[in-house]
């Protein structure tokens, strides 16, 4: 393996400004506004947006937020599903931690004033989905996360100790010592700035546009997690990709989620053919973890010779398509398609990454003074397999343990920035030419569908490897997009080492060479820098990899 740099920028730019700050939120989907929100409590905030606002994957989040609040249903029954759902690799008490704050919370955002819908009695109207044993996914139509992300991008432009800078794109982690004090970034007119701050928080989301069809937004490439990792601190279970079942290609080439909750009100999955598949690949058929969805349409797709196949919502009642898929239903009728006569075409699409920057229950990572909240990080919650309508609530739980310990840490006095951080480009690897946007982004999700996909298998992942490695590690200052590829392909780098190193099949991961889950791999894979990778908790003495 070659040694990874420490900045992704080969020479260091010329730094035009300054800028310090109480706490440092770098991400603004709903991990990073809530922890804003939280550390302005009693902290100056500055939140730094790559783009504009609204743009991140919470917005584009459909299905809802799983809480119990049912009197049939209990936050023990909802930490049951998590466990079952993350095949053992879920930490109870990252579980326990999501299951209790959920219901309270759920309640809050309702008095704030996010619309969920309400049943005759004015009682939350809870959706089922597949891997939860009772209706606890509390939504507004098929838009939830956007509703929750307007009330809090409201909050936090009206709050007087936070301060919104869009168009800032975070290079490099700053540190002195081992101890991050803030990111070098970059504005769209190319303007370099240092933000300084007594605690920095990570929330920049995950990688599903690593692979190209994909039901996150085009931003969404690992940049944070890499950042991270070139800093020192240590990333876990990287290899654990969830492909959500049922994505359709929009006319634009472009992923557009179908709910998880369609097959929940009673979509059926059938091949091009018209035949139903799911009742003989698992008893729980179209309820099953979307692992074993994916994984069964796939083969339906190899069987029937075809790219695709068919979620069918045609059975159920109009009224009951237009209240629960409005946006779905509108989405499609652009591209021709009316859900109430027509299937619609599905395939899987890379979703969500259940690893990331690990963190604790309060979102401190290994290295002192920086934080990670939301997909950016690895709580602990999902562990193999992330449990539908889990990860909005993921976000918001510890989007808030995060602001809340960021806060404290400051104003106790532990991370007092005394020096400006130097930025030193000691550590580089030679700089070939950088292909233009379009061509690194689709030979990279030509690499990342091909080795390390739903399906994978040791010689794909080692092919997979030795193209990512040929790939730039690093970029000029002057160049965004150089700089955005050389961190996604380390984002990417990381996935498939890990991934590489896990020879079983567990939730997300399946490798044809390894299909069993295997005790003595009961274990999370934790990558670090410069340092061994290690599988922590329960395995087989000696098994370690060398370090980049």
């Amino acid at each position: 393996m070659i040694p990874t740099p420490r900045f992704v920028l080969a020479t260091p730019p010329r730094v035009i400004r300054v800028e310090r700050t109480g706490v440092l939120v770098i991400g603004a989907g709903a991990a990073g506004l809530s922890a804003a929100l939280v550390a302005a409590e009693r902290a100056d905030v500055t939140v730094l947006v790559r783009g504009r606002l609204p743009e991140s994957n919470s917005a584009l989040a459909q299905g809802g937020i799983a809480a119990a609040l049912n009197d049939g249903d209990s936050p023990r029954s909802h930490i049951d599903d998590t466990l079952i759902a993350g095949a053992g690799l879920s930490d109870r008490g990252a579980v326990s931690t999501l299951a209790y704050d959920a219901p309270d919370l759920m309640r809050e955002l309702a008095t704030l004033g996010v619309p969920f819908a309400r049943n005759g009695d004015n009682q939350f109207a809870l959706g089922l989905e597949g891997g939860h044993s009772q209706r606890r996914i509390v939504h507004v139509g098929d838009a939830t996360g956007w509703a929750v992300i307007r009330q809090l991008i409201a909050q936090a432009q009206a709050h007087p100790r936070i301060r919104i800078c869009e168009g800032w794109q975070a290079a490099d982690l700053l540190d002195v010592g081992g101890r991050v004090v803030g990111t070098l970034a970059r504005n769209e007119s190319g303007v370099w700035a240092r933000f300084l701050a007594e605690a920095t928080i990570l929330a920049t989301g995950g990688t599903g546009a690593l692979y190209g069809l994909t039901s996150n937004q085009p931003a969404a490439l690992g940049e944070g997690i890499a950042m991270a990792y070139r800093a020192g601190a240590e990333v876990a279970d990287m290899e654990f990709v969830q492909f959500h079942p049922t994505v359709y290609c929009t006319r634009a080439d472009q992923g557009f989620l179908i709910s998880e909750a369609a097959r929940g009100e009673g979509g059926i999955l059938r091949t091009v053919d018209g035949e139903r598949f799911m009742p003989g690949y698992d008893p729980r058929a179209e309820l099953a973890p979307r692992d074993v969805v994916t994984r069964g349409i796939y083969a339906a797709m190899r069987r029937s010779h075809s790219d695709h196949v068919l979620l069918d919502l045609t059975h159920l009642p109009v009224d009951v398509l237009m209240h629960h898929f409005p946006t779905i239903s509108a989405r499609l009728r652009e591209d021709g398609i009316d859900i109430a006569t027509t299937p619609i075409p599905v395939a899987p699409a890379s979703h969500y990454l259940m690893g990331g920057v690990r963190t604790d229950l309060n979102g401190a990572t290994s290295l002192p003074g920086l934080y990670a909240a939301g997909e950016v990080s690895c709580t602990g919650v999902h562990g193999a397999n992330r449990l539908a309508s889990n990860s909005l609530l993921e976000c918001l739980v510890f989007g808030r343990r995060a602001g809340g310990a960021a806060m404290r840490r400051m104003l106790n006095g532990e991370l007092s920035i005394e020096h400006e951080p130097p930025h030193s480009a000691s550590e580089h690897s030679p700089l070939s030419m950088q292909p233009p946007a379009f061509t690194w982004r689709a030979a990279l999700a030509e690499i990342m569908v091909a080795a390390a996909g739903p399906l994978r298998d040791g010689g794909g992942l080692r092919a997979g490897l030795a193209a990512l490695e040929s790939m730039p590690a690093q970029a000029r200052p002057d160049d965004g997009e150089a700089i955005t590829a050389a961190n996604a392909v380390l984002a990417a780098r990381l996935i498939v080492e890990s991934a590489l190193l896990r020879e079983e099949s567990r939730g997300g991961h399946f490798r044809s060479d390894f299909p069993q889950t295997r005790d003595d791999w009961h274990a999370h894979t934790v990558l670090r820098r410069g340092q061994a990778h290690q599988l922590v908790g329960t395995v087989a003495p000696g098994m370690a990899h060398a370090a980049d």
